[in-house]
């Protein structure tokens, strides 16, 4: 079995648990991450009773600024178990919900969370988190971009030629960078089976009039378990 995945360079680890299952990995990140010093700037000046950290990235940021202190003693949602797992590295108890998209977030916390609420998260987010609670703040303390070079070239021409089993797409972002890409060249559609992480990616495929598989659980590892019941 043979897959391509956009994630950033920064997570291609995560990719390890694919290998060790015998599958063969196309990585080419179709997106980057960089710091956004205006929203960190005004998170430092922040006062909040609740935080919810929507990524590993966000921790990242917040452990580069020095800023991991400002959520102690505070109520934390990490969307996300290697989030929380990250957080929990700094003695930070943390609380993950079911399920890790903006709007199963919204459907179980909202009405439960009291003061003021403070999310940190990429300047690519869902807007539906915003309706978590009544007075919320939203930190957008990076920025995504999209990334396009040679590799990326190679392997949005070898999905679209089926030259790979599967392409897996992990956010909103990378499906636009991806297929923007594609358009600028003349590419169709994957010739593969897609994968969408959880429902905004798969959302964004439709758009595009791509059909997608969605894991149990949106996390590379149920991934993994949705590609090994493929098998």
């Amino acid at each position: 079995m043979k897959v391509a995945v956009f994630r950033p360079e920064s997570r291609a680890k995560s990719l390890e648990i694919f290998k060790k299952e015998g599958i063969e990995v196309i990585h080419a990140p179709f997106v980057e991450t960089h710091p956004n010093e205006t929203e960190i700037e005004r998170f430092k000046k922040s006062k909040f009773d609740v935080a919810i950290i929507t990524s590993i990235t966000a921790v990242e940021i917040l452990e580069k600024y020095k800023l991991i202190e400002k959520l102690r003693g505070k109520k934390l949602i990490a969307i996300g178990n290697k989030t929380a797992e990250k957080l929990k590295i700094h003695g930070l108890d943390c609380v993950i919900p079911e399920k890790f998209d903006s709007k199963s977030v919204v459907k179980e916390f909202k009405g439960k969370l009291h003061g003021n609420i403070a999310i940190l998260r990429s300047d690519r987010g869902d807007p539906v988190l915003l309706e978590v609670g009544k007075n919320v703040d939203e930190y957008k303390i990076y920025k995504i971009v999209k990334k396009y070079g040679k590799k990326q070239i190679e392997v949005a021409k070898m999905v679209c030629e089926g030259d790979v089993d599967f392409a897996i797409f992990s956010s909103r972002m990378i499906v636009k960078s991806f297929f923007e890409l594609c358009e600028e060249l003349g590419l169709g559609k994957p010739k593969c089976r897609v994968i969408a992480i959880g429902p905004p990616t798969k959302s964004e495929l439709d758009k595009r009039g791509v059909e997608s598989l969605m894991p149990e659980k949106y996390t590379f590892e149920g991934i993994l378990e949705l590609l090994k019941s493929l098998r």
